[in-house]
Parts: structure tokens; sequence; C-alpha cells
């Protein structure tokens, strides 16, 4: 079955074991780096906000052998989950005293994300760009976030300016940062190293937030770097491992940095979706002069 096939066989599946009031539409959502998803939509007439679930992970599970039963029955378990108790107080996102206490940050890529940057405020940085969402709830199976968008701006009466300074208080209030070495990640019982990263013997550490989403950001947390480059009494090399995540390993001074550029170029190609990429080479952290630079 292909995937076209696949969508017009789960609408169908989940239109017959839900309540006929239940409206189901698939529509093509906007993603990261250009990308696009489709999503399963279920408007409920009880609710002012509906659940979306994403079709093409449940496609490749099918292409794995799960059954279509199955999976219908895993989309309509994670409808249960998404479902809101109540309704979403849109006063919470037009009144601006509600909702700065609420802004993150995340980063992309610039280069690939024009057209969404033309839409959004944003704040440069290197080839990347800083966007804001609001945050609604976050877990470690979910987050529920809104994209600003440049009519927000205009709504609220407040520049990106604003909402860079504020994006960087509550982010780490909100998103702890959390970095993790890579060998507790490989070997979370201490057991020997296997081939691969694990046998390594540079040191890499992961730096993201606690809860392991869109956490690349977690860099431009104030003192993260600065106290992870002092612990380890160098200057960092930052590998984007995705727009989740950055990997920091201490810098001697004598690296082929290209080299860190062609692995990241590696990651990107074979074990990264579009939507996840974030940068196609290194970064260097000066814990002197506490910055990044390309």
């Amino acid at each position: 079955m292909n995937y076209h096939a696949f969508i017009n066989d789960m609408k169908a599946r989940v239109r017959a074991q839900i309540d006929p009031d239940i409206q189901l539409q698939v529509q093509k959502i906007p993603r990261n780096n250009g990308t696009s998803y489709d999503g399963l939509i279920l408007f409920n007439p009880g609710r002012n906000i509906s659940p979306t679930i994403y079709l093409t992970p449940y496609y490749h599970r099918y292409l794995e052998g799960v059954s279509l039963e199955d999976i219908c029955s895993d989309i309509l378990s994670a409808y249960d989950r998404q479902l809101p108790l109540r309704d979403f107080d849109t006063s919470r996102f037009t009144d601006f005293s509600k909702v700065s206490p609420r802004i993150v940050m995340r980063l992309v890529n610039r280069a690939r994300n024009e057209r969404m940057l033309s839409l959004i405020p944003s704040f440069p940085f290197h080839d990347l760009a800083v966007i804001f969402y609001c945050l609604l709830s976050a877990d470690s199976d979910n987050q529920a976030s809104i994209l600003v968008h440049n009519e927000h701006l205009a709504l609220w009466d407040v520049g990106a300016e604003t909402l860079f300074q504020l994006s960087r208080e509550n982010s780490p209030a909100l998103l702890p940062p959390q970095i993790t070495p890579m060998r507790t990640l490989l070997f979370p019982s201490g057991g020997p190293s296997v081939s691969g990263l694990g046998d390594c013997d540079i040191p890499m550490y992961v730096v993201s937030n606690l809860y392991r989403t869109n956490g690349a950001s977690a860099i431009l947390y104030e003192q993260v770097l600065q106290q992870l480059s002092g612990q380890l009494g160098t200057d960092l090399i930052l590998l984007p491992s995705s727009v989740h995540e950055f990997i920091a390993i201490p810098a001697t001074g004598g690296e082929d940095l290209s080299a860190f550029d062609t692995m990241v170029c590696e990651v990107n190609e074979t074990q990264l979706a579009d939507d996840e990429v974030l940068a196609d080479h290194a970064y260097y952290y000066d814990r002197k002069m506490r910055l990044i630079s390309m």
C-alpha cells in the first residue's frame, strides 16, 4: 500500500470508530526547514482546540509490519491523550501580560527557513535564527506550543528584541538545560563499551533541555557552555546533532575542524529527517571570550 492509499485507509478506519459529530480532515502542516507533514485533525465540537496526529511516522510503522488495525488503535489512543480537558483560554494569547512568562526560544536554520522567517519575528545568530513560541505545556511525551507570528507582535505592540530577552529568561526555567555525557546515554548501565562512538577516547557531552525536544537552543542559555567549558578546562567544539541537541567536545587546539564539518553533514544526510537538520558544520566556543563562532 502506498502512502496516499494508507492515508485514505486511516481516515476511513478512524472515521468508523469516532463520534459522528467529530469532523475529520487531513491537512498539510508546515514544519521546520520548509518541510510539511500530513496531519490528521479531529475537530471536536465541544472543544476550541483540536489534536493533530502526524501520519508519516505511522506509515513507517506500517512498512515495518505493524497491522493497520493496531495503527488505527494507536492513532485513537494518541487522540485521547492529546485531547484537552477544557477549552483553550484565548485571552491567554491576546493579553501579553499572560503570554510573556511563557515565551521560549528555538534555533532553526536561516537559509532553510526563509519563507517561514518572513512571517515570524526572529533574532539572527550566525547562520541560524532564534524563533519564539508560547509554551502551553511540556513533559517527557509532548510539548504544546504556539509559534509567534508577526501579527502577534502588532497585537502586543512589542518587538523581537523583547521576545529574545523574555525567552532567555523563560527558557531555562520552563525547559531546563541538561548536559549528559554521551557514554551515559550509550551505556546507561555502565557496561563496557562496544564498537562505535563508545570506543572514542574523546569525551562528548549532549547539550539539550530536560525533555530532549527542540533543545539545541540550550547552548544560548546563560552560563551553560561557560560552566561546561570551565569544568573541562578547555574551549568547546559544538556539533549541531539536530534541532534537539548539540554535542560538545573539548577543544585541544590541534583538531582538524573540517573533519567535524564532514561528520555533521554525514549525520544530517543519513540519520536525520529533513525537518530535524539544524546546520551542516561545527561551531566553536571560546571560554575566555564567552563567544560562539562559526
